[in-house]
């Protein structure tokens, strides 16, 4: 009585209810053999019922896929538990689309498995959206990369160009000039620096006239800058 479900032909009654769900329906035997679609299937793939029945149905789903489908049935054979399996089905225009196909077994009053029932759900919105996604995080990730790269990168040249910038300057000027030197910047005016440096006035302006002309700046403020940038002395000193 149980086989009889699954039989050649399914009954009118049960063809017409399962006609009435928009989604895709199918049946199977125990061995995975089509034995019946519902009309949403039917409108889906565009294919006649029999053109499904059988093994005829996994002719709609994409080859890698249906090989899958087969591998797994095999795999299981005689175990009943529920199953499912993101595959590709060819819909009526040719396109395939993503779908989750999933089957649980259908029992008889006697608990035995007489075969299974399965369905349909078109997920390629959800995958598509997915994949967006993951090629998002994957810009976003590539992006902050790069930006990282170009933030060391600057990090490296303004380090190296300030250390370049002090090494040039311990190369030109002698200890007395950055003495001179750290003393203007600290506002020191020029009698104040003879007195402290127990020298002439004049000596302390033939200094500064060496500083501007080998670091080619032209005043006291431009000399102050210059001090503070290479770390002689303190911005706030």
């Amino acid at each position: 009585m149980e086989m009889d479900v699954f039989g050649e032909e399914v009954t009118p009654e049960m063809k017409k209810a399962l006609d009435w769900v928009p989604t895709m329906i199918w049946l199977s035997d125990l061995n995975g053999n089509c034995r019946h679609v519902n009309r949403a299937w039917l409108e889906f793939t565009g294919r006649k019922l029999e053109d499904a029945l059988g093994e005829g149905w996994l002719s709609a789903m994409h080859p890698e896929d249906g090989a899958i489908w087969n591998t797994q049935m095999s795999e299981m054979n005689g175990d009943i538990k529920p199953f499912s399996l993101e595959c590709r089905l060819r819909r009526r225009d040719g396109r395939y689309r993503w779908l989750l196909k999933s089957r649980v077994p259908l029992m008889s009053e006697q608990g035995q498995c007489v075969g299974y029932v399965g369905h349909c759900v078109d997920v390629s919105t959800q995958k598509q959206a997915l994949e967006s996604l993951h090629q998002a995080k994957q810009k976003h990730r590539s992006l902050l990369g790069n930006l990282r790269e170009a933030v060391t990168t600057v990090e490296d040249f303004l380090h190296t160009d300030d250390v370049s910038a002090k090494t040039h300057q311990d190369d030109r000027l002698t200890p007395r000039q950055r003495e001179i030197l750290h003393l203007i910047a600290r506002g020191s005016a020029t009698r104040e620096i003879a007195t402290q440096l127990h020298v002439s006035v004049k000596t302390v302006e033939s200094h500064r006239a060496q500083l501007m002309q080998r670091l080619n700046i032209h005043d006291v403020a431009g000399l102050t800058r210059y001090a503070i940038r290479t770390g002689l002395v303190a911005s706030d000193g």
